[in-house]
């Protein structure tokens, strides 16, 4: 899908929100052998404590993203993104989000389920929605915590950490959205899901939604789909607009630093960002708590936000800075 290069929808404003517990992020655990050596490069993780709730944290992201854009909670008339793992299988807890913000009834809630690439795919469809005339002010707001939602038996849950991000999109010449490309790999399907199991050595009925990689299945995506997908697509979609990756910054899912170097040395673009080390992996709000971090300090012509899903797919946006 080809977009105008002077479309004047842009990220006007962005906001992230973290726990304030600190935990150390280990990659140990006994699970699965094939996991080994694929998850590492976080010192320190952000992880929810009892009691605290990842909508509470989605809801200041989303006040601080408004604040900076200088637009009002009336004004919003879109609300898109997803809470994981929402409190509720249905409604998610972005309707709690526009409840707690006081979004006016007029404001259309667009949970978008896609896990990792949530905060990509949300402003890609939000930015559609406003090209066709449908809404005037969107704002995108996507919070994990999925900390509470691992087994600690295997290596990728040490890694895991809470957080939410939120960007506010309207007319604008900030980061103006250009483009977005993606591709859906579904005989990857059942490779990687989040579904309710039964605690780790729990010999009750206790249940809760865990996260799970396949030994074979899941470690195999993550070896080829995973690896190589992201860069190839995110070379079409420059490609398209004769850009050069030496007038790129490249955000997105930062699962391990194994991905993120190989990433970085397939593509080597001008800058490349990302909060690993210190937030560990954010799930679907990797990019846009990193984006918030940076985006004073992004000094390219462009910038590009990727993200790959469970399913699986994988999304790549193109912003003119």
């Amino acid at each position: 899908m080809t977009g105008e290069t002077r479309s004047g929808i842009g990220v006007a404003g962005l906001g992230s929100a973290l726990p304030p517990t600190v935990a150390e992020a280990v990659s140990t655990g006994s699970g699965p052998s094939a996991e080994s050596g694929l998850f590492s490069g976080a010192r320190s993780r952000r992880v929810l404590a009892d009691g605290e709730a990842i909508e509470d944290l989605a809801v200041s992201a989303c006040r601080g993203a408004l604040e900076e854009a200088g637009v009002r909670v009336d004004e919003i008339d879109s609300l898109y993104g997803y809470i994981t793992v929402s409190e509720f299988l249905s409604p998610n807890g972005l309707f709690r989000v526009h409840r707690d913000l006081g979004l006016g009834s007029h404001a259309l809630v667009v949970p978008v389920n896609c896990e990792f690439g949530t905060f990509v795919m949300a402003l890609a469809l939000a930015w559609e929605s406003m090209r066709a005339g449908r809404f005037t002010h969107a704002l995108v707001s996507v919070g994990t915590n999925w900390s509470r939602h691992v087994d600690a038996r295997n290596p990728h849950a040490g890694m895991i950490g809470d957080g939410a991000g939120a960007a506010v999109l309207r007319r604008s010449e900030r980061m103006v959205i250009v483009d977005w490309i993606h591709e859906t790999r579904s005989t990857e399907y059942g490779a990687m899901t989040m579904a309710v199991r039964r605690d780790a050595g729990d010999t009750g009925d206790t249940v809760r939604p865990v996260y799970r990689i396949e030994p074979d299945a899941g470690v195999g995506a993550f070896r080829s789909t995973g690896m190589d997908g992201p860069p190839d697509l995110i070379r079409r979609l420059l490609g398209r607009h004769g850009i050069d990756l030496g007038e790129v910054t490249v955000i997105g899912h930062q699962a391990s630093d194994v991905l993120l170097e190989h990433w970085r040395d397939l593509l080597r673009p001008a800058r490349y960002h990302d909060t690993l080390s210190d937030y560990g992996n954010l799930t679907i709000a990797s990019a846009a708590v990193t984006l918030a971090a940076a985006a004073d300090v992004v000094d390219t012509p462009y910038l590009v936000l990727f993200g790959v899903g469970i399913g699986s797919y994988q999304i790549a946006l193109l912003i003119r800075r």
